[in-house]
């Protein structure tokens, strides 16, 4: 763009928010309303910009949750929420959440948390492919009373102890971890099937039942009380299996192998979980 006849500074770029910069010739420089102006810009006194537009952030909002789908009354994407639906009132996307579905009324999904179902009233996933059935929480908040399904998986090739991960994912994200003072009951249904190795015989398997309760106090300190350990099934010795509860409101299934056996182990872990946010304990 040329100079105009009288000016001695000129429009040389409009940024994504309307923002237009001026030069010079040599260096960016601010423009007053005069100069502004004349070039067919819009000049906000109270800020001193001049702009090409007004930048709207409902628009940018709606943009960003361009893919998701709201039916119902007062549901809450927030930002980084896609492909997700909400189908109720009341219920929130606490942000970066992928493949989300939540039904029903005043349930959450925790930020990051990614590929969850929500159901029911007063539920709250809280980690990666939790389906999760709220329970009321007695009309006071999200995750107080509730039934979530979770399922955990990984490898084994040794005697190595080896912790199982939602959705095979080793990472901390993708552990198990309760909520402070509350109390859990649990089932977990655990498998192992052998693919190979040098020592193993593909077909070879493990099954078992575990049933038991875990008090999570305040500052994640868990007092296990197991109550059923039942081998369901065998074809072979895969290795042992224990149900730890050492590190702080993380509930973990750890499976030593056997060596040169090559074996796939895979958990579905249910939770019935009672939390308190009345006292600390």
């Amino acid at each position: 763009m040329k100079f105009k006849k009288g000016y001695k500074i000129k429009p040389t770029h409009i940024q994504a928010d309307g923002a237009v910069l001026f030069t010079n010739g040599t260096t960016q420089v601010v423009p007053n309303q005069k100069a502004c102006e004349a070039y067919g810009y819009k000049y906000d006194k109270e800020t001193g910009t001049c702009s090409s537009f007004v930048f709207n952030t409902e628009f940018d909002y709606h943009y960003n949750n361009i893919s998701n789908t709201s039916l119902g009354e007062q549901n809450r994407f927030t930002d980084g929420t896609i492909n997700t639906q909400l189908l109720g009132s009341e219920n929130l996307t606490k942000g970066n959440n992928n493949n989300c579905l939540i039904t029903g009324n005043k349930n959450e999904i925790k930020k990051d948390i990614n590929n969850a179902v929500v159901l029911g009233k007063h539920g709250k996933a809280t980690h990666n492919s939790e389906f999760c059935v709220g329970g009321g929480g007695f009309n006071s908040e999200a995750g107080l009373l509730q039934y979530s399904v979770l399922q955990v998986s990984n490898k084994t090739t040794s005697t190595s102890d080896v912790d199982l991960y939602i959705e095979g994912n080793d990472d901390r994200s993708n552990e198990i971890l309760l909520p402070a003072n509350s109390v859990t009951t649990y089932e977990i249904w655990l498998s192992g099937l052998v693919t190979g190795g040098s020592s193993g015989t593909p077909g070879n398997y493990e099954t078992y039942e575990y049933h038991g309760t875990i008090r999570t106090a305040d500052n994640g300190t868990m007092t296990h009380n197991a109550k059923i350990s039942r081998l369901l099934g065998r074809t072979g010795s895969l290795g042992t299996q224990t149900i730890d509860t050492s590190t702080a409101y993380t509930l973990k299934i750890q499976i030593a192998g056997q060596n040169n056996v090559n074996c796939s182990w895979h958990a579905v872990v249910k939770l019935h979980i009672n939390k308190t946010n009345a006292v600390t304990f």
